[in-house]
């Protein structure tokens, strides 16, 4: 019953934020923080088990005759991700609370973000399609909420309409196809489909199954050409923007894509659509990113040129680059939640996002400079980061695979977009944190309160220490995640 305890807790915790913020914004937090961290204990209770090679299972009987019984399971995959969410979802409940200034209503962005957090974990340990299916919606659901948080801005609302039209229609292709799916498989346990993959590639279903199952992956994760609605969820508060882009919402597409990994791909058709579409994305995004003057637009168009990245490497469907897929999403989330709410600092102590108006900062913000140049660092992929291992696997990869008998052009156009992380990432740097000193700025920029910078400053500590001692800190994670 715990794992069913870890999916409620959210959804119970959104309860209360809504009345504890009767009792203060401090005391809002705790509340939603503690929900979270329960959820979270639970979790880890389950690591010996699931390091060991056991896979956790609850099911409930809720609707046997159609099939929608509340199934859950928690292997590898499920438990990297979960934990994903709800640490991640940990330090964002901790950086809300100093971000949202006092006009904000507190109480409901916690309700909303637990909610979203339910959704999201209730997507990684579903062990029945339909139920996934049910958990998936609510994802486009809350993002909804959350994107258009600051309803007096015309383009929060816009965001969040468009965030929600995008994926929810990539999440009514997902439907059909998951339904093709269990029809194959002759059935909607999702544990049981995952044994079917000579059936499923064998079927006639499975070119249509495949490509419905990917519009709604593609849409999820700003796939190109569904990459245009994420830039415009950053009208969201800075900490929704972490959150989405680091471990939840984008990574829902990704975590499908893993997840159906095992049946879907090794096949010409799956190489040529997930493989093409990521290096596509993930040139574009990076491209798009070097020319972005807004600091959470740059990272937005990076981070789809990230989710490019690993979808490319799920896309080769060898087992070396999964791996390396597994890896570079655990990097990606440290070092990109922790420059978003870098830039939240920024912005919330300059009152600018805009990169020509900065400049200098270094002097007068050198802790949130530090964590910048670091976090920064290991997105452009610089030794002894951990975003430097996970690249230089990706471009291990890319050298091994042909397109179309071709053996330099997806090794090319990779190393191409790689160099344009680098530009991009000392962009973020170097124009914000050195140069000339702004005076004309329309706040004093100065150092946040602990509150703000402990946060990004734990994700960092991860960054450098799984850099440092990947074997060590990463390695068994992984390992158990690519057991399958």
């Amino acid at each position: 019953m715990s794992l069913l305890l870890i999916v409620l807790l959210p959804f119970l915790g959104a309860l209360f934020p809504a009345l504890m913020i009767r009792a203060g914004r401090t005391a809002c937090a705790t509340t939603t923080f503690t929900f979270s961290l329960l959820a979270f204990a639970l979790l880890l209770s389950h690591a010996p088990a699931v390091f060991d090679g056991e896979v956790v299972r609850v099911s409930w009987d809720w609707l046997p005759g159609l099939g929608l019984n509340a199934s859950f399971f928690l292997d590898g995959l499920g438990f990297f991700f979960a934990g994903l969410i709800l640490g991640i979802g940990l330090l964002i409940i901790t950086y809300a609370r100093f971000y949202l200034s006092k006009d904000d209503p507190m109480g409901s962005f916690y309700t909303y973000l637990l909610l979203f957090q339910g959704a999201m974990v209730g997507i990684v340990l579903s062990d029945n399609i339909l139920l996934l299916l049910v958990f998936w919606e609510l994802t486009s659901l809350s993002s909804f909420l959350l994107i258009g948080y600051w309803k007096h801005l015309p383009e929060g609302r816009q965001g969040a309409r468009m965030a929600l039209t995008v994926t929810g229609a990539g999440g009514l292709a997902m439907i059909a196809g998951m339904l093709l799916l269990g029809e194959i498989a002759g059935s909607y346990k999702l544990s049981d489909i995952l044994l079917a993959r000579e059936a499923i590639q064998a079927s006639p279903l499975y070119l249509p199954a495949l490509l419905l199952i990917l519009a709604g992956c593609f849409t999820k994760s700003a796939q190109f050409p569904f990459h245009f609605w994420l830039p415009h969820a950053m009208a969201a508060p800075t900490p929704v923007s972490a959150y989405l882009h680091s471990a939840t919402m984008v990574k829902a597409g990704i975590f499908l894509m893993a997840r159906m990994w095992p049946v879907l791909a090794g096949t010409t058709e799956w190489f040529y659509i997930v493989a093409t579409t990521g290096l596509v994305t993930m040139l574009v995004g990076a491209v798009i990113a070097l020319f972005k003057d807004d600091l959470k637009g740059l990272l937005a168009f990076s981070t789809v040129s990230h989710l490019g990245l690993v979808t490319m490497l799920l896309g080769f469907g060898t087992p070396l680059a999964a791996v390396a897929a597994v890896f570079h999403i655990l990097n990606h989330a440290t070092f990109k939640a922790a420059l978003f709410m870098n830039a939240g600092i920024v912005d919330h102590e300059t009152g600018t996002r805009h990169i020509p108006h900065l400049g200098g900062l270094l002097h007068v913000m050198p802790i949130t400079a530090t964590l910048a140049m670091v976090a920064g660092a290991s997105m452009a992929g610089l030794p002894p980061l951990n975003g430097f291992i996970s690249k230089e696997m990706m471009l291990h990869e890319a050298v091994a695979a042909e397109w179309l008998g071709s053996g330099w052009l997806i090794a090319a156009l990779a190393t191409l977009a790689a160099c344009f992380s680098v530009a991009y990432s000392f962009r973020y740097i170097v124009h914000v944190f050195f140069g000339r000193t702004r005076t004309r700025l329309p706040g004093k920029p100065h150092d946040p309160p602990a509150g703000m910078w402990l946060p990004p400053a734990l994700l960092v500590v991860l960054v450098v220490l799984i850099g440092l001692f990947p074997d060590a800190v990463a390695g068994p994670l992984v390992a158990v995640v690519s057991r399958r």
